[in-house]
């Protein structure tokens, strides 16, 4: 049956219907299709007329006659239109012609014909860029050149090739610059063309020579023609040369090694706009980053998706190191970039248009990068100047430089024989490796108190700053594994506030003031503990003090108060006393904390009580009144007492998981959060990137100072790690996603919260699955451990919930309770049994999100809880946050 949309007019009709049945199976009697305008000729096996006729009949119902034989044209009542169908017996076979890449169907059919996929480019050549858009005028040109101006702003070379033989862009710009432009795009193809050897060797070299001339502002500029009388006079274009080549891609190739001859980074080249042969070399080869540019317009926008998915059937992705195709948005207004109900129906249909491009690798298919760039309208690029340096300046100050800039961040980095000094021998990458997996092993349990560095992170900063000249008072907030404990042996470490700031990054703290441990984790181990019995007996001394009372006797102070029912300005009073005996200072004695006040500032001292470990002191919070009252008075009302005290002599710094505070003051929780909000213990992405390289810089024993980490911004940070865990998770050139936007997503829950102690623990458990490995020396984390690595990372982060969120730690036991049938995602509400409060729990924690009425759970949460996927395919990492934050918005 005639497909839908197809209205046989002529003979090209005709073909299309057998074209499009030659992507099924033709039967194997059929050896070729040839169509003319006069008739359709079938070349088959001797005796299969028959059966070719019944095969024509059901292609054309109901437009076969099986008499004549002949295919019923559209035609008008006075006039009747057949194609006549001739067939012509032969001995011969199916062949598979040479593959040309090329818009243009082949004048005979051939079933079967396979895509012919290259190998890939060497990574010693420059990446190829092509820039192509389906209609002109959709600033294709001016992106090309944002493009080369970006990575000449990265200190890279650039070869810019306007291959636009009809309507030449950027040529016209040259005369300001380059009046007489000594070489041009149709003399290489000409000279190719006419090089009697394969590789072109003479004349890559000749058109690198003259190139050297035409060097602009670090980009070396190939025209499309010398002058304008090359226009009528170019005999040899791009089709000529593929087709009179062995080479289906000579073009991709040539380009490569005159960019390999020039020593530059990157060549990108202008195309020719449509469906034109004079961009199907270049377009259709799969090695090459095809960057599609679009404007809104549904002209635009239809005719991008049809050429995305004819890429899909004739030019998809194959090799690990073919790039996706890129999409730009361009032009679009401000007020579809303020909207993304808007603008994300057309983002979307070009993403589902590409699918069939890049659903060919199904082990690829989960995280890869799919590159997407919206630029804005800006009147200033409506009438371009006729100048170089004009346009080159308009575009400096548009939004454009800025997307292509993000756009060059995904160019590999070229391979030269001086990277062999990057790779380390067997032995040292083992040491690093070990080293590095054994330091971050000591970080993950502050308890050790082994490491007596820290990252000096915003929060400690913010801290540190606000305290200048005087003593701290705050409630430092953070989730179990944020970094609470490990910051308070910090503290107790450096035993006065000083040292502690000078430390942190802050040099202009006057006040002096020593610092005494009174609360401490139970499950601090040995060392730790003498480290805090130590500063507590010396702040004690230095302050005139006797001998501090026992952290354990002072457990037992707050026990027994528990008992006797006080209210909260009671327990103010009983608090400020526990604090003093706790420093030494009058024992026992009710009002020794009010007491402890004047007598410091009588002597002009100063101290900071220091707190850690309440969910240790208080683990029945929820449910009991009389130590939600207890904390509540502590975080609110001994903080104000303190702050009202004439001279401030006493300063308190309260380490306390957020879940605490929530179950201690029921109302107005928030209040005291925003209060002290600036000293959260809440990383995010660039902190924990920091995070990580501090880790690894400390591990190696590196001369990085932690001010030179805290001056990175993430760009800088993501560069300083590549000799960690490279680029990407794979090759220089694969698709799989960058590691660093991978590390973070995969460790952050779906709030986009990522806790310090996942990060440390992904390291050292990565690190130590990386030992061994011999195949990645270019970087100490192995790729397929980081990914192994998330697992342990799961199981640990949900034990540490458990112990934190009672009620949350409540569903997942809830739901490990249910046979491994059920623990599957995505899942339906009903599937685990869970009650709208339990899903409502789940979304707030980060831990779940809805989508086309399922629920889905990202990696962190996944493995903890032993969620199989309902498909074989590996876990989308990016995919999954992606949705998530759309969805959250």
């Amino acid at each position: 049956m005639i497909p839908s949309g197809i209205s046989l007019y002529t003979w090209i009709d005709v073909e299309e219907v057998l074209f499009q049945a030659k992507e099924e199976a033709w039967p194997n009697w059929l050896v070729w299709v040839r169509a003319y305008w006069d008739s359709l000729t079938l070349g088959i096996h001797a005796g299969k007329e028959k059966e070719a006729i019944n095969w024509l009949s059901e292609k054309f119902s109901p437009r076969f006659d099986s008499l004549s034989p002949a295919i019923i044209l559209e035609d008008t009542p006075e006039r009747k239109r057949t194609l006549e169908v001739l067939f012509e017996e032969t001995d011969e076979e199916p062949i598979n012609p040479r593959f040309i890449p090329s818009f243009t169907r082949p004048a005979i059919l051939w079933p079967g014909r396979e895509i012919e996929h290259p190998r890939s480019l060497s990574t010693k050549n420059p990446p190829l860029i092509a820039f192509h858009s389906f209609k002109g005028g959709v600033g294709r040109t001016v992106h090309a050149l944002a493009l080369a101006l970006a990575l000449v702003a990265r200190k890279q070379r650039v070869l810019l090739i306007d291959a636009d033989l009809e309507a030449p862009g950027f040529s016209w710009l040259l005369p300001t610059r380059l009046s007489n432009p000594p070489i041009s795009f149709i003399d290489f193809l000409a000279l190719v063309h006419g090089d009697p050897d394969q590789d072109a060797s003479e004349s890559i070299d000749l058109v690198a020579n003259k190139l050297r001339d035409s060097y602009i502002d670090d980009i070396y500029v190939l025209p499309a023609f010398r002058s304008v009388s090359q226009f009528d006079s170019s005999e040899i274009r791009p089709e000529h040369l593929i087709q009179g080549s062995k080479d289906p891609f000579i073009l991709t190739n040539i380009l490569s090694k005159l960019g390999k001859a020039l020593n530059v980074d990157a060549v990108i080249v202008d195309l020719r706009a449509g469906f034109s042969e004079v961009s199907a070399g270049l377009l259709l080869d799969p090695r090459i980053y095809r960057v599609i540019v679009t404007t809104l317009s549904s002209q635009s926008m239809d005719g991008t998706c049809h050429l995305l998915e004819l890429l899909g059937k004739t030019a998809p992705v194959k090799w690990e190191d073919d790039p996706l195709p890129m999409h730009v948005i361009s032009q679009v207004t401000q007020e579809y970039m303020k909207r993304n109900d808007l603008l994300d129906p057309y983002v979307q249909r070009l993403i589902n248009a590409s699918e069939q491009i890049w659903r060919t690798d199904n082990n690829l298919e989960e995280d890869l990068v799919y590159p997407q760039y919206i630029t804005s309208f800006d009147q200033e690029l409506l009438v371009l100047p006729d100048s170089w340096d004009d346009i080159a300046k308009r575009i400096k100050n548009t939004d454009i430089i800025e997307k292509m800039s993000n756009l060059a961040d995904l160019m590999p980095r070229l391979s030269t024989d001086s990277d062999q000094g990057d790779r380390l021998s067997p032995k040292d990458l083992q040491t690093k490796r070990r080293a590095l997996a054994d330091y971050a092993h000591q970080l993950i349990h502050a308890e050790s108190g082994e490491i007596g560095e820290f990252l000096s992170i915003r929060p400690l900063r913010n801290l540190a700053s606000s305290f200048r000249g005087k003593v701290p008072i705050a409630v430092i907030a953070g989730a179990k594994g944020s970094g609470k404990t490990y910051t308070f042996l910090q503290i107790a470490r450096r035993k006065n506030w000083q040292a502690f700031a000078n430390d942190v990054g802050e040099k202009d703290t006057s006040i002096q003031a020593v610092i005494c441990p009174i609360i401490k984790s139970i499950s601090l181990k040995e060392s730790a503990a003498e480290i805090v019995s130590d500063t507590r007996a010396k702040s004690s001394s230095s302050l005139g003090l006797d001998t501090p009372r026992d952290m354990l006797k002072i457990l037992d102070d707050v026990r027994s108060s528990l008992r006797e029912n006080l209210h909260e300005g009671e327990w103010r009073e009983r608090w400020l006393d526990i604090l003093a005996w706790g420093a030494g200072f009058e024992e026992k004695q009710t009002g020794a904390g009010q007491r402890l006040a004047d007598y410091l500032k009588e002597k002009g001292l100063y101290l900071i009580f220091i707190i850690d470990g309440l969910e240790d002191l208080f683990n029945g919070l929820p449910s009991k009144e009389n130590e939600q009252i207890a904390l509540r008075s502590l975080l609110q009302d001994v903080p104000i007492w303190l702050e009202q005290k004439p001279g401030r002599p006493i300063g308190l710094l309260i380490f306390v998981r957020q879940d605490l505070i929530n179950n201690a003051i029921k109302q107005n929780s928030s209040q005291l959060l925003k209060r002290y909000e600036p000293y959260v213990l809440k990383w995010n992405s660039e902190e924990a990137l920091r995070l990580v390289a501090w880790i690894t810089e400390n591990a190696h024993k590196s001369k990085r100072s932690n001010l030179e980490l805290q001056e990175m911004g993430r760009s800088d940070l993501v560069n300083l790690l590549v000799p960690l865990w490279g680029r990407k998770l794979g090759s220089e050139n694969s698709r799989e996603a960058r590691s660093a936007d991978w590390v973070i997503t995969a460790l952050s829950d779906l709030n986009g919260q990522i806790q310090a102690r996942d990060v440390v623990r992904l390291l050292s458990v990565a690190a130590r699955f990386s030992i061994g490995d011999t195949r990645w020396s270019d970087r100490l984390l192995v790729p397929a451990k980081i990914r192994d690595a998330l697992r342990e990372c799961s199981i640990e982060k949900i034990k540490d919930i458990g112990q934190e969120n009672i009620s949350l730690g409540k569903i997942f036991d809830d739901i490990r309770s249910l046979g491994k049938e059920s623990r599957v995602t995505p899942f339906r509400r009903e599937q685990l049994g869970l009650t709208p409060e339990d899903i409502s729990i789940l979304v707030l924690n980060g831990v779940i999100f809805h989508d086309q009425d399922e629920y889905y759970m990202p990696e962190i949460f996944r493995w903890g809880l032993d969620f199989g996927l309902k498909d074989s395919a590996r876990p989308r990492v990016l995919t999954l946050a992606r949705r998530a934050q759309k969805w959250n918005e």
